[in-house]
């Protein structure tokens, strides 16, 4: 089996090893790469100064994103015209070692001659666009193409609009003509729609089919990719990992002991913020573990004796598209992804077939039964617990893989009967659902109300 296989099952197994605690690690290793960050600068490791002076601070979108100077992307097309070399941008490398990103701001008014001049010097075949012109009523990126039917000027470089194709919900193609001294080239742009800033996509699938369509597009063009969104760090930080990571699979360049951490600390050793907020981390880990699941069911689908003929990792590109079990994976409120640990986890039954939850006022009473529920370590009740039906308490196999629901005591901390509710307890209260001293058991219904199967 190849060493990128390996490497691959090797780094879900380790995600799959830390299931139920990867909200606080993907949180303490994003803290550790916003307090490296900060290091670099005052250790002298990172400098801004070309970003930094007055002739080009006006440049810079935000005065607090200013290119490294180690990575800067440095102009020298039509500097004979009196034009500067400078512009919001930084090479990033890619999986083979090489000049594979240009990730740079959205242009304002006056620096659209400037972005123009980078992507004809660099020789850019495809801009990947993830942000709009206005979000929020804010101007966040200046149009730098034309309208249909229409031509945009600036400086030497007339750019038209030849085609423009709704790839799907949320991706826009555009052929772009450039012409600069008699010479055209075409340029494909693709722009993300819907990518909120300092947030992440609603579904990975969308943004995969962005990054692939770049690719083919790109073909064997050894040119960089140039990605941007408004401040040219969180979302295209997101883009740019994401396209490395799915090159070291289709290059079968894994290496052993991957670590998506140190990806991203290498991403902003380049480019200052890239993956700008711990929401698009742990979108990031999210997408690569299905990319990384689709590889191997890919291998084990086609090359049920990969271990002896070292058989790649899939035969198209189209492969390392997540599955539409995983994609149809229920998300929380909010967008943001809780869980890395792709594919999903044996299916829950319904909230009315399982638990439903106990309100608790008070302390327990004086003398209250070891059955009584106590928050660990803190001798304080919690506020909710959940109640198991009794139809449901004989057969326990979820809670076997998952553990007791948050706020249950486990099964052999209880010595109640069988038949009885984990006990909850409500003071001195003589009135409404509690717990009734009399009898020792809750107050209340045996079953879920009614009401609850409609939910």
């Amino acid at each position: 089996m190849s060493r990128s296989v390996d490497a691959v099952r090797s780094y879900l197994e380790q995600l799959e090893a830390r299931r139920g605690r990867e909200e606080a690690v993907l949180a303490g290793e994003f803290s550790d790469l916003l307090a490296r960050s900060a290091a670099w600068r005052t250790q002298g490791v990172r400098s801004t100064e070309a970003g930094s002076r007055c002739e080009n601070a006006t440049k810079n979108r935000y005065k607090d994103v200013v290119p490294y100077d180690q990575t800067r992307v440095i102009l020298s097309l039509l500097q004979e015209e009196g034009l500067g070399d400078y512009i919001n941008a930084n090479f990033i490398q890619g999986a083979d070692g090489g000049r594979a990103y240009i990730a740079t701001q959205g242009p304002l008014p006056h620096t659209l001659l400037d972005f123009w001049r980078l992507v004809w010097e660099f020789d850019v075949k495809v801009i990947l666009m993830a942000c709009r012109e206005t979000e929020n009523g804010r101007k966040k990126c200046e149009r730098y193409w034309a309208h249909k039917q229409e031509s945009l000027q600036t400086g030497l470089f007339c750019i038209t609009l030849t085609k423009e194709t709704q790839l799907n919900a949320d991706i826009i193609l555009r052929t772009l003509q450039v012409t600069f001294q008699k010479e055209s080239r075409l340029v494909h742009q693709l722009q993300y729609m819907s990518w909120p800033d300092r947030g992440v996509p609603n579904n990975p699938d969308h943004m995969l089919t962005m990054v692939e369509e770049a690719r083919r597009l790109q073909g064997s063009d050894p040119g960089p990719l140039c990605v941007h969104c408004s401040a040219g760090c969180g979302r295209t930080g997101v883009l740019c990992t994401v396209d490395y990571v799915r090159q070291l699979l289709l290059t079968q360049r894994v290496p052993p002991g991957f670590s998506l951490f140190q990806v991203v600390l290498e991403m902003r050793k380049q480019r200052p913020s890239a993956v700008q907020t711990e929401e698009q981390y742990r979108f990031l880990h999210h997408t690569v573990a299905q990319l990384f699941h689709a590889a191997l069911q890919r291998t084990s689908s086609h090359h049920p004796h990969a271990k002896e003929n070292c058989a790649p990792l899939y035969d198209d590109a189209l492969s390392l598209r997540p599955s539409p079990a995983i994609l149809a994976k229920p998300r929380p409120p909010g967008g943001v992804l809780r869980s890395i640990s792709a594919p999903g986890a044996p299916t829950l039954p319904t909230m009315a077939e399982a638990y439903y939850a106990a309100v608790q006022k008070r302390g327990p009473p004086a003398g209250a039964g070891p059955g009584s529920l106590q928050a660990p370590g803190k001798g304080e009740t919690p506020v909710y617990s959940q109640v198991t039906p009794r139809a449901l308490r004989a057969a326990a196999p979820v809670e076997d893989s998952l553990g007791p629901p948050p706020g249950r005591v486990p099964d052999n901390e209880n010595p109640a009967r069988s038949d009885a509710y984990e006990e909850v307890t409500d003071g001195a209260q003589t009135g409404g659902l509690g717990f009734n001293l009399r009898i020792g058991r809750p107050k209340g219904p045996r079953d879920p109300p009614a009401e609850w199967t409609r939910v």
